[in-house]
């Protein structure tokens, strides 16, 4: 694969990770729908690193460690807190001592809130690609 097929198969996964974000909210998934609003970040941040670096995306799930390694990135104080938070969300998602506290957390408005800046966020992805 060239690094333009590297980009594209990252912003469609990220697309369809956020969709699939959407439709667990819908369904009342608060806690998973957040999963996956992190990994549909994710992804998109890895399309805008092949894009701007041309080389592999690094692992690793930290939404602002993988910021920071984009040529050009300067996420806003708000966007690198919003990094920070999804982030824990990752975690909160898959430990069983994390979710416990997390389910409390995540009802319908929190999820909403953060799905919301999520999409902004994906769209700001979106435009760093142009």
């Amino acid at each position: 694969m060239n690094f333009k097929e590297i980009e594209d198969y990252w912003i469609e996964t990220a697309k369809d990770t956020f969709d699939s974000a959407i439709k667990l909210y819908e369904q009342g998934k608060y806690v998973h729908s957040l999963f996956f609003l992190h990994l549909a970040i994710e992804k998109m941040i890895k399309a805008v690193y092949v894009n701007r670096n041309k080389e592999e995306a690094p692992y690793g799930h930290s939404l602002q460690v993988l910021i920071s390694k984009i040529k050009d990135a300067v996420p806003g104080n708000e966007q690198l807190k919003f990094f920070t938070e999804v982030t824990t969300f990752n975690i909160a998602a898959r430990y069983n001592d994390y979710k416990r506290s997390f389910y409390k957390t995540c009802d319908e408005s929190f999820a909403l809130n953060y799905l919301d800046k999520g999409k902004e966020i994906m769209q700001w992805l979106q435009f760093l690609l142009i």
